[in-house]
């Protein structure tokens, strides 16, 4: 049976090869596939990480830093996530499969042959990017450890998922069946809080230290008995990747093995809960094919979080489009739980800058500096409440009884105000990191400036921003993906560089004449009155940048109105 299954996913995957090299043909998918793999090829050959230093090796850190990534991504598997889609057979496979003289442990060995693919893909991306040296011993043997790694978690996730799938179905039933499985995690749960109680003290000593004691403090709550016990099985993960000889990894090759094995009789004696999620998982994603086939999005549980402001009865339809996206957003959950932690993190941040704890503020506040500049490149490719959004829904978009140009400026209004809002608490966090540091330079005075000049234009950079990005899925609306979508693959991740390239070129060009403009007022009139000159720069490159937008809005609201409903929203 074993080679029944090989064959057909072997036929599956080069079905799914050839269709993807007959894609090809498009130059769309052929450039955007040959940038791709450019990509990867400079970030293997040019910025893997050499050799570890004997002294970092030494240290101890490689592995117990390891093992503590490894669980906490166990941890996020029991709490937040399942390995559903492994569970999930296609309309074909049901079709075949599920009728079949197959047992249900046969099924489960059909579906962990097919996510070894993923695997060996995933094992030699990361030996290429993390081995010191290509295509030789360490290389091979570090890949065997990438695998062992990989599989268990993959097993473990799966595991995880069964026991919450009949727990949720079955209650105190379920329980009794998997007693095993929850008194481990219960010793697993008592033992993290044991290891907390120990390490909380040594942690809050190094925290008033500073960085530089903070980090040794680290070292040594890792280096406590409790945590070794707790960290026991990860570490044995990491034992293969971390050993520095060919014995010493045929000597962590063993235990690491029998955690596999462990997990491997884990899954497979689990087969009537994986025959009650396999049939969830089947029939949640043929619901989800036929959603996408009639081009609408499945629907998704959403918190029931109220509305920015209430939308009157009467008043500008455009109006009613900004209050539809602004929901949409607010109704995620996101904006409240992220302006919670910038406002409660900003204050904390903002009292430690003014005490020795100082250093670590200042690190957190680069960091979130890092990730505004971040926002402010990669944003507008992320907040999609616009029309990228609405594609799949342009022939009722074109019902409505509202002007293109109005409808054009509300949608893109929304994602303007998330991602100005967005960026602006950011850097407003990474503002209040930096308060009580009067030595830094730039001054406390400039850095004020700045964040109150980042106020006033970052707005207008954003609505041209994504004005550009609105006009090109007009344009080309077989390059978005409908909703929030994101495709994967090589070629997906070239037509995504190709679209940035693309995009900071034309923002650099529009901003060329609002900038040109305020530059020459301000040197206009700074002559006679200094830095006040500034003010009206201010309004003379944002009085520019309105006129452009304005033009734009425009051009996209006649390329809305000769849009086919048929051609957009496919992503294809």
């Amino acid at each position: 049976m074993i080679g029944t299954f090989a064959y057909l996913i072997g036929r599956s995957a080069r079905n799914r090869l050839a269709r993807q090299l007959r894609r090809l043909r498009q130059p769309r998918y052929s450039v955007a596939l040959v940038l791709g793999i450019l990509y990867i090829w400079f970030i293997i050959v040019y910025q893997r990480p050499g050799s570890l230093a004997p002294e970092i090796r030494e240290a101890g850190w490689l592995a117990p830093a390891g093992a503590v990534v490894v669980a906490g991504l166990v941890a996020w598997a029991w709490i937040f996530a399942a390995e559903r889609r492994v569970l999930a057979f296609t309309p074909a496979e049901v079709t075949f499969l599920f009728p079949a003289p197959i047992s249900r442990r046969q099924l489960i060995h059909f579906k962990l042959l097919r996510r070894q693919l993923v695997i060996l893909v995933n094992t030699l991306v990361w030996t290429l990017l993390l081995s010191p040296r290509r295509f030789d011993a360490s290389a091979w043997l570090r890949a065997g450890g990438l695998w062992v790694l990989f599989t268990t978690l993959s097993l473990h996730r799966l595991a995880a998922s069964y026991v919450r799938g009949s727990l949720s179905a079955h209650g105190v039933a379920a329980a009794r069946r998997r007693k095993v499985s929850l008194v481990a995690v219960a010793l697993a749960l008592l033992g993290a809080i044991w290891v907390a109680a120990e390490a909380s003290a040594i942690l809050a000593a190094g925290w008033n230290g500073g960085i530089g004691p903070f980090l040794a403090a680290i070292g040594t709550a890792l280096d406590l008995p409790a945590t070794r016990l707790l960290l026991a099985p990860f570490l044995a993960l990491m034992g293969p990747l971390t050993a520095g000889s060919a014995e010493g990894w045929l000597r962590a090759m063993g235990p690491a093995l029998a955690i596999l094995a462990l997990h491997y009789v884990w899954v497979v004696r689990s087969d009537a809960a994986f025959e009650e999620a396999a049939a969830e998982a089947s029939l949640r994603r043929a619901e989800a094919l036929v959603d996408r086939s009639r081009k609408r999005r499945s629907p998704r549980a959403v918190s029931r979080e109220p509305p920015p402001y209430r939308l009157a009865p009467d008043g500008s339809p455009a109006g009613a489009i900004l209050w539809k996206n602004l929901v949409a957003v607010v109704r995620t959950g996101r904006p409240r739980s992220i302006g919670t932690t910038l406002v409660a993190g900003g204050i904390i941040l903002a009292v430690l800058s003014f005490r020795s704890e100082g250093k670590v503020a200042e690190v957190v506040g680069w960091l979130a500096a890092m990730v505004g500049g971040f926002l402010f490149v990669i944003g507008p490719q992320w907040v999609r409440s616009d029309l990228r959004g609405d594609l799949s829904k342009l022939d009722l978009l074109r019902s409505y009884p509202i002007p293109a140009r109005s409808l054009v400026t509300a949608e893109v209004a929304s994602s303007t105000l998330v991602l100005s809002a967005l960026q602006l608490g950011v850097l407003g966090f990474a503002y209040l990191a930096f308060l009580g540091n009067r030595a830094m330079e730039p001054s406390l005075v400039i850095r004020s400036a700045v964040l109150a000049a980042a106020f006033v234009f970052l707005p207008a950079v954003n609505l041209l921003g994504l004005l550009i990005h609105n006009g090109a899925a007009m344009l080309y609306p077989a390059w978005i993906a409908p909703g929030s979508d994101r495709p994967g693959g090589v070629e997906a991740l070239g037509q995504n560089m190709l679209a940035m390239i693309a995009y900071l070129a034309l923002l650099a060009t529009t901003l060329l004449l609002p900038v040109a403009v305020g530059a020459a007022v301000f040197l206009g009139f700074g002559w006679g009155i200094g830095w006040w000159a500034a003010v009206p720069a201010s309004a003379a490159a944002l009085g520019v940048a309105a006129a452009e937008a304005r033009v734009m809005i425009g051009w996209i609201g006649r390329v809305f109105e000769r849009s086919d409903p048929a051609s957009a929203g496919t992503g294809r």
